[in-house]
């Protein structure tokens, strides 16, 4: 955690890392922007209260967000689920297993931020495997 934030700013998501993004050829679908299909975009203040499906959280990335190898031009989302299987997405969204390593770090909206804490493990699934992560997130 950081030491410099208040301990009741800081909560743990432990689940499992997955990152969608968009097929640009697929018409309409940058029409919601995000891969459930809802019109407002997530941020680290406003997470859906009820993420669709098996999905615990998600977040907008970046082609220069620290710590992920396949994040991509425009807009991805790292999306946190409850157990192994991938995410409900609308169509014409990918998603596959995150590449995450120790540095990953989401900073949006000032001092609000999202930190990989620890890898729990992987899970074997089609196409490759799935990390179990833990991350800290400032609610502050």
């Amino acid at each position: 955690m950081n030491p410099d934030k208040p301990v009741d700013r800081v909560s743990l998501i432990k689940g499992y890392a997955w990152h969608a993004y968009p097929d640009p050829a697929t018409p309409g679908v940058m029409a919601g922007d995000n891969p459930f299909g809802d019109e407002e975009v997530p941020a680290l203040d406003r997470t859906p209260v009820d993420p669709p499906g098996n999905a615990r959280a998600y977040w907008l990335l970046n082609k220069n967000t620290p710590g992920i190898q396949n994040a991509t031009e425009g807009h991805s989302y790292l999306v946190v689920t409850a157990d192994h299987e991938r995410p409900q997405v609308v169509t014409g969204w990918f998603v596959e297993p995150a590449h995450l390593d120790d540095s990953f770090q989401l900073d949006q909206r000032g001092d609000r931020w999202v930190r990989l804490a620890r890898f729990l493990g992987d899970v074997q699934v089609a196409g490759g495997s799935v990390r179990e992560c833990e991350f800290e997130v400032d609610r502050g």
